[in-house]
């Protein structure tokens, strides 16, 4: 029974370290933005920061985003958005590269901010970001 405990602890003590270094990994004024294009080529499961526009909702939480090098869509969740993001409102996002064989890359976003207006600073759209 105290093993069963101890494995336990460490599974969650494991967790919560993976969290705390994940959440450091999303600070936005140190992160290195990446383009479209270079997305295109990363592996499977490398988080990147984009920064750009989300320009079409294709329904099911799944968006078209823009930069100045291409589109590609991204898997927004609907907790991760609160409401509408206007057209021109510039997007900063965390996310996670699907690249599977044979299929189109796409991102899955673990954090999104919205770019207040005349600034390269974003701000928090929604304080919990998905882990």
């Amino acid at each position: 029974m105290r093993s069963v405990f101890l494995t336990s602890l460490a599974v969650v003590c494991a967790a919560i370290f993976s969290f705390s270094a994940n959440a450091a990994n999303h600070d936005v004024k140190n992160a290195t933005v990446s383009k479209v294009s270079d997305v295109q080529n990363m592996a499977d499961d490398a988080v990147v920061y984009i920064q750009g526009y989300l320009v079409q909702n294709l329904g099911n939480e799944m968006y078209v985003f823009q930069d100045d090098s291409g589109k590609i869509n991204v898997e927004i969740d609907d907790d991760l958005l609160n409401g509408a993001i206007a057209p021109d409102a510039v997007v900063w996002i965390a996310a996670t590269v699907d690249n599977e064989n044979g299929q189109p890359v796409t991102l899955e976003a673990e954090e999104i901010q919205m770019l207040p207006a005349n600034s390269n600073q974003p701000m928090a759209m929604n304080s919990a970001s998905k882990k």
